[in-house]
This record gives C-alpha cells, structure tokens and sequence, in this order.
C-alpha cells in the first residue's frame, strides 16, 4: 500500500495565513457596515428629524392656545373692563334715565362680553327710536349713537297720542307738542294694536296742501276728522270753517277747490262748510 504525505506548512505560516484571512473578513465586514447602515441611519435621521419638527409645532400651539386663553379669562375677569359709563347721542325727546330703564342693567358688565347686538335690536324697538348704534369705548364705556323719530301730528282715539310721519305712534301727546295737527279718529276706543296710519298720512299731507294757500294764511287748518272710511272734514284753527272731502278722492277734491277758490276769495269769513265729497258738483254753505 502506497501513502501519499501532504506537505505540512510550518506554524510561522501557518499563523501567518490565519492572520490574512481574518484581515480580510475584517475588512469585509468593515465594508458592508459602510453600505448597508448608512442607508438605515439616513431614514431614522429623516423620521426624527419630522417628528421632532411635528413635536414643535405641538408645543408652539399648545403656547399659543395657552396665551390665548389666559388672555380671555383676563378680559372677561379683570375688573378694569367692567362697563362704568354709558354715553347716549342724538336723543333730544327721551331722556338718559328712561333708555337705561328700556335696556336693562348694564353698568357692571363686562366690556367684551356684553352684546351689543341685543342692545341694538333692543333700541330699534322703542316706538320713538327710528335706528341705533352701539359700539365699545375701551376700557369701560358704551358709547350709543341714537336717531329718535319725529312727531309730525296728534291722533286721538280715546286718548291723544303723538304720531311720526311715517305713521307710528310714539307715545300719548305731551305739552311740549300741544301745538301739532290733530287728527280725530272716529274710533274713540283705545287705540287698536293693528292700527295704520295711512290714512292719517293722507290727511296731513291734504291738510299741508290747504295751509301753503293765501286763503288759509291767517287761518290755518289744525283738525281733521275721520268719518267713518270714507270721509274726512278739516276745520280751521279758528274753528270757523270746515271742508269735507271723500278719502277715496282727495285728489280730485283738492283739485275741485283750486278751481272754486277765486269765487271764494274775500268770502271765506261767511262761509261755514264746504263739501268737497260729491263727483260733479261742490256744496258751499253759508254761516246764515
């Protein structure tokens, strides 16, 4: 039998081989760990650099809702901002006392919180305001801007009251107005919620029509009644003349007058009634 003997290395190399070979997977491992980590650490950099950047912008709005919120309660609670002084502009009728007794405590609250849309709607419900504005006076004063109807006449039912010329009643009559048209309704019940003053408008309006001619300059009108819904009479403020004419044909009645009115020129001290009301013909009635 024949025996083959491999040649043996001898331990310096040996040694020496063993060395190499972990150099070189040393330095294998060296290179994946600069390919393949570097690539992981570039992501986890990425999703911590975005959720530190969503972190921050949580806490800047957490701060920011904070500071927002201290600051309201500081507005609404601080006693510096409670409302001391209520100003009223453009009310020449009405009285300060009176509109603050219309709108209700207002001294005391609080400048931001106290709604001036409720204290608008609330004025523009008065019968003698005709509109309002309410606006904040920093720190503790409601300033409130007020335009007030006008009374243009007296309506009377089963009291006298004072009426615009928009045909709303303000409130019942006072000395201050004693001198205004008066017109007399044929209702002398309390005044009707559903009451219209149309037809009162239509009378004043007549009634001014009248008084701008010379023949009533010394003698003005001042009344008018109402008849029932199709007549009315104006008087003089002398109360020695009256004139009747159908509501459903003022116009037409105005018109029959200017062409009469020569004929009555120098005799109006005699006349007592003339009637307007009738469609082709006017009704002149003596004194006698």
């Amino acid at each position: 039998m024949d025996f083959a003997l491999a040649d043996q290395k001898s331990p310096s190399t040996a040694w020496s081989d063993l060395r190499s070979e972990r150099k070189k997977t040393h330095l294998r491992g060296r290179n994946l760990l600069k390919k393949v980590p570097f690539k992981v650490s570039s992501r986890n950099i990425s999703w911590v650099r975005i959720l530190f950047e969503l972190a921050s912008k949580l806490f800047l709005a957490g701060v920011v809702i904070y500071f927002v919120y201290a600051s309201y309660n500081f507005l609404i609670s601080d006693p510096r901002f409670k409302i001391s002084d209520v100003s009223f502009r453009g009310h020449n009728s009405l009285m300060e006392e009176q509109l603050l007794n219309w709108l209700g405590p207002i001294h005391g609250e609080n400048l931001f919180t106290y709604d001036l849309t409720i204290t608008s709607e609330r004025l523009a419900k008065h019968p003698w305001i005709l509109s309002a504005s309410v606006q904040r006076k920093f720190p503790q004063e409601i300033q409130i801007e007020l335009t007030e109807r006008v009374p243009y006449a007296r309506v009377k039912f089963e009291k006298v009251f004072l009426m615009d010329n928009f045909g709303v009643i303000l409130s019942e009559e006072t000395p201050k107005y004693k001198d205004l048209p008066l017109i007399d309704q044929s209702n002398k019940g309390a005044m009707p919620e559903n009451f219209s003053g149309d037809k009162v408008i239509q009378s004043l309006k007549f009634m001014h029509y009248f008084n701008e001619l010379s023949f009533f300059e010394n003698n003005p009108m001042d009344i008018a009644e109402l008849k029932g819904d199709s007549r009315i009479i104006f008087i003089t403020r002398n109360r020695d003349l009256q004139i009747q004419m159908s509501m459903d044909a003022l116009k037409e009645g105005f018109r029959k007058f200017m062409i009469v009115l020569d004929t009555l020129e120098g005799e109006n001290m005699k006349i007592q009634m003339i009637d307007l009301s009738f469609k082709d013909q006017v009704v002149v009635r003596d004194r006698i």
